[in-house]
């Protein structure tokens, strides 16, 4: 129980690092509807589909995957895939709920975020600038306090995103998936990825604690 736990903490912290990772692929059209030859395809949303090809990390990434798990290289990279999917439908969802909301980015939060993080710039953020960083950031923190308001529900802690929605991100995604903006093909990724919203889950936030009147990092 307690594996099952830390594995799913594990899968959604993995999702909700969209400030220093990417899945390395370019923006996909709109796409046609499906047919048998598409098997490559992993999800479709919002008529954007999301191929295998999309999310598979470059040689580099697995030639580092390889060394690290050995002989469990295999189930390491198809776990990676999943992440890589997962975080890419998340993007895309969040971006048109954003879109749909009229929600602009609030510069001054951004030159706050700048101006706090400036030092912390490394190579582990892939080369984006901070400004880069501050303004995913902020817009991520503007979008799930629309969400949170929106659906409400629970808020759980993660190291890389201290109040963290859960039942307001679940709530939306259904939402797309009810409206058919939301289509998981592949079966192991549909798995994991609805299983992210499954209670117990380890570091829920007592209700009188949330506060999304201003970002974590102020």
């Amino acid at each position: 129980m307690q594996i099952t736990v830390f594995l799913r903490v594990l899968f959604i912290t993995a999702l909700l690092v969209l400030t220093t990772q990417s899945v390395n692929a370019a923006p996909q059209p709109a796409s046609q509807p499906l047919n048998e030859a598409d098997d490559n395809v992993l999800a479709v949303v919002l008529e954007t589909k999301v191929t295998r090809a999309d999310v598979l990390p470059n040689e580099k990434e697995q030639k580092e995957i390889k060394e690290q798990a050995k002989e469990n290289f295999s189930e390491m990279l198809d776990y990676i895939i999943r992440v890589n999917a997962s975080t890419k439908i998340y993007e895309l969802i969040l971006d048109d709920f954003a879109d749909k909301k009229g929600i602009e980015l609030n510069e001054a939060l951004v030159s706050k975020f700048s101006e706090k993080f400036a030092n912390q710039v490394s190579k582990e953020t892939d080369g984006k600038s901070i400004e880069e960083i501050a303004r995913k950031q902020v817009m991520q923190y503007q979008t799930e306090k629309a969400m949170f308001e929106e659906f409400g529900g629970r808020v759980i802690f993660l190291q890389s995103n201290p109040q963290m929605p859960i039942d307001a991100y679940n709530a939306l995604l259904t939402r797309y998936r009810e409206n058919g903006q939301l289509q998981i093909m592949d079966e192991a990724l549909k798995e994991s990825f609805w299983d992210v919203f499954t209670p117990p889950f380890q570091y829920e936030i007592a209700p009188e604690n949330v506060d999304f009147t201003q970002p974590w990092w102020l």
